[in-house]
């Protein structure tokens, strides 16, 4: 007797080759594996979206076809008589790898909000947060604090127990969900759908009776907040390992504590991956502000919360942003605002080095408990910085390179950040960064000419060599440089000399040199401290 497949829905590229997912922003066929002749029958939706079926008389299967989309989640639900199928398909970002990924997400919600508050401090802000706040910890320290929630210590226990616990006994929920059937086996019809079914092509029996019609049925789901927690706690610690692997190799630590570091890294990776629940928790939650009876009762789960709050203690300061609660759905915005926070923290840490003090800080807010920043594309200037050695005056605008018709304040928006820089009997300098997600492919030839160019063109510090073949494969789109050299020719003044003296695409390829003092650097979140070197070395060259 044949085996049936583990999935009837399996996708395939435009040269026939099967892939493992849908990219992002390409379309590929799905190959339906149901006999011949229930193709009639078969009901493919996308989320409420019904996808057209296509039979081939010569083809044993049916195919429909996947729209291009960007990266998220997508719920993919197959119907046929009584074979039924849900999956949720997860579209990763084409040009990004999942430490990116988790980089970005530990940037955005711990590194940065921390960094820029440390930075902001040291510039003279008053932000209501605690002395003692952002003070740096050897590495020894962090190496302790690590250890502590991944192994354990004599009285509590750490991941390396708590991931089977909970594997063993995880908390999961009956989850509702749609299905299409024959009246005969109805439960719980959905009247609400009503119309829709009877708008089914063959559907009606007669005038008063369907064939077929949507039904409420319950499955097991382990998208609880509780999971979602326990993910969120893991990815922090996987970055956070990475961050001090980095340091370890980079400031020669003790080979004995590198070596006990990199065990420790690989048998936590290794609980990870025996942790097969998390893979079906499509999303990590960003806070441990809701208190539920399961983190309560259930001491593994406790635990999970009780390591989570202590390793974020000294976190006074958030990012206030709707967007991290779904960050794969968001993920372009998202990349653009870590970017764009990258150029704030290096903006503040060279105007730190160099004596400024902070006149207003219009990102970052103070209540009660401590600081959050918020991102607002209004116009306003972010951050205002004085020096009160050479009265030079720095801002930190939002800059957008569309029509003034538009709405300015819509955060989604695509935003550029500018620094204009006043000197006392010197003329205005303005340095714009633009942060890019869309990229383009480049042949093999222009990768070899523009990555030989930038070696003797660049004038930035070298990025990290990326062991990805995909990034010496892209470029910046032509209409986002040609979009910046126009706003470059506009803004000239009326003797010729340019207003913005530096421009810089900060997109996730390869640095490139595009024109005298207009660039693209290489932007990648697995690798956010080369870029926050190279913006650093443009502020201090028009500081200086």
């Amino acid at each position: 007797m044949a085996s049936f497949p583990s999935s009837r829905l399996n996708f395939y590229d435009e040269s026939g080759a099967k892939i493992a997912c849908p990219v992002e922003g390409r379309k590929c066929d799905i190959v339906i594996d149901i006999p011949k002749e229930l193709h009639s029958d078969i009901l493919l939706k996308l989320g409420a979206v019904l996808l057209p079926v296509h039979s081939e008389q010569a083809a044993a299967c049916a195919r429909s076809v996947w729209p291009a989309s960007g990266p998220g989640h997508y719920e993919l639900s197959l119907s046929c008589g009584s074979i039924r199928e849900h999956q949720t398909i997860m579209v990763l970002p084409e040009y990004f790898t999942e430490t990116d990924c988790i980089s970005m997400i530990n940037d955005l919600t711990d590194l940065l909000p921390n960094s820029i508050a440390w930075n902001l401090r040291q510039c003279g802000a008053q932000l209501g947060i605690d002395q003692a706040f952002g003070q740096k910890s050897s590495i020894e320290g962090e190496w302790f604090k690590l250890r502590n929630a991944i192994a354990g210590t004599k009285g509590k226990l750490g991941l390396l127990q708590i991931l089977p616990i909970i594997q063993r006994e995880c908390h999961q929920i009956l989850s509702p969900r749609l299905e299409v059937r024959t009246a005969d086996k109805m439960r719980r019809p959905e009247m609400s759908r009503l119309p829709q079914a009877i708008s089914m092509p063959g559907n009606m029996v007669a005038d008063d009776e369907l064939y077929q019609m949507f039904d409420v049925t319950v499955e097991q789901s382990f998208e609880t907040y509780e999971n979602q927690l326990v993910k969120t706690y893991v990815q922090a610690l996987r970055s956070r390992l990475s961050r001090l692997q980095a340091k370890v190799k980079a400031d020669t630590a003790p080979p004995a504590m590198a070596a006990e570091l990199d065990a420790l890294a690989n048998e936590f990776h290794l609980a990870c991956s025996r942790a097969s629940f998390l893979r079906k928790v499509r999303r990590s939650s960003v806070s441990a502000e809701r208190v539920t009876m399961v983190l309560l009762k259930n001491p593994a789960y406790r635990a999970v919360l009780e390591g989570y709050l202590a390793l974020n203690q000294q976190s006074l300061i958030t990012l206030e942003e709707q967007a991290l609660n779904a960050p794969l759905d968001k993920f372009p915005f998202l990349y653009q605002l870590w970017a764009s926070l990258r150029v704030l923290s290096a903006l503040l840490q060279v105007c730190g080095e160099l004596g400024y003090r902070c006149v207003s800080h219009h990102w970052i807010k103070s209540y009660r408990k401590g600081a959050f920043i918020q991102v607002i594309n209004d116009g306003k200037t972010a951050v205002q910085l004085y020096s009160p050695t050479t009265g030079t005056q720095v801002n930190l605008i939002p800059w957008r390179l569309v029509d003034e018709s538009q709405n300015i304040s819509n955060l989604e928006g695509p935003m550029a950040l500018a620094v204009a820089i006043e000197a006392p009997l010197k003329p205005l300098v303005v340095l714009l960064f633009n942060p890019k997600y869309k990229v383009a492919l480049k042949s093999a030839t222009e990768s070899a000419t523009k990555s030989a160019g930038k070696k003797t063109e660049s004038p930035t510090i070298a990025a990290s060599s990326e062991p990805e073949g995909f990034v010496s494969s892209i470029e910046p789109l032509k209409e986002d440089i040609d979009e910046l050299l126009r706003c470059i020719e506009q803004l000239k003044e009326p003797g010729g000399d340019r207003e913005i003296q530096y421009a810089a695409l900060l997109y996730p390829g390869q640095g490139m040199q595009i024109d005298s003092e207009v660039e693209a650097l290489s932007a990648r979140p697995a690798h956010g401290d080369a870029l926050q070197k190279n913006i650093c070395a443009v502020l201090r060259r028009y500081l200086a």
